[in-house]
């Protein structure tokens, strides 16, 4: 059983699932900015719908990664529950765009969009940050 000293010190896993998150947070507001230019400015046409729907849910899951690491020092189970739901997702849709993909290659699988949700999900699925959050 893992516990936490007295004066409630964040593990250093815990932090730097916070730091990798904010991370994220910036990269995803500079894709979007950068995918708002293209489609908006007139360079690239998006799909219809299709583009318009990957612009959202860009903008989305990083609202709530940003949103999330900046509520972390709370240490209530629900942002603990929700980081991890949040972070499964883009991990979900890499492997499954791996799976559809008629190329996959060993240097597919080493994504960045893939690795670094991974870990953060492993890091937050330690027993150290679970019993962080438990308040």
């Amino acid at each position: 059983m893992v516990t936490v000293d007295k004066t409630g010190l964040m593990p250093r896993a815990a932090k730097s699932v916070q730091v990798v998150m904010m991370i994220q947070a910036m990269f995803g507001l500079v894709a979007v900015v950068l995918l708002s230019g293209l489609f908006f400015g007139g360079a690239a046409e998006p799909d219809g719908a299709v583009g318009f729907l990957s612009l959202m849910s860009i903008l989305v899951l990083t609202g709530l990664i940003g949103w999330l690491a900046f509520r972390w020092d709370s240490r209530k189970r629900g942002v603990w529950v929700a980081a991890v739901a949040v972070e499964s997702l883009p991990v979900l849709f890499s492997v499954v765009g791996l799976a559809l993909d008629a190329d996959l290659g060993v240097r597919s699988a080493f994504d960045a969009g893939l690795v670094l949700p991974a870990v953060v999900v492993v890091l937050l699925l330690l027993p150290s940050v679970r019993a962080w959050f438990d308040r």
